[in-house]
């Protein structure tokens, strides 16, 4: 069962998410056989992350901004269909019993 809309715009992604979808690239094309412990790289990922410089990270703030624009420029278009709505929170029961101590 889906949850939610299923033609919703796609969220919009970070700069460190586009480095790390680049960073598995990488890995793949390297060690195209072996398995991947999610853990250990992203471990690995986030320390490269804090390695780059401003400049190397220039380059996926770019695509992030790009992707940004997308976004804004599908919801834009973007109608929730009925019965949509957004759920706030659950107002709680003012008879209901307190929990004891």
């Amino acid at each position: 069962m889906v949850k939610g809309d299923v033609n919703k715009p796609k969220g919009k992604t970070s700069a460190y998410a586009f480095f790390v979808q680049t960073c598995r690239e990488e890995h793949k094309r390297k060690h195209p056989e072996q398995s991947v412990n999610f853990a250990e790289f992203s471990k690995q990922c986030s320390e490269r992350w804090r390695g780059l410089t401003a400049n190397d990270k220039r380059r996926f703030e770019d695509m992030a901004k790009n992707d940004k624009v997308r976004y804004e420029r599908d919801m834009r278009g973007y109608v929730p269909p009925k019965g949509m709505a957004k759920s706030g929170r659950r107002k709680k029961d003012p008879n209901a019993p307190k929990r004891p101590p």
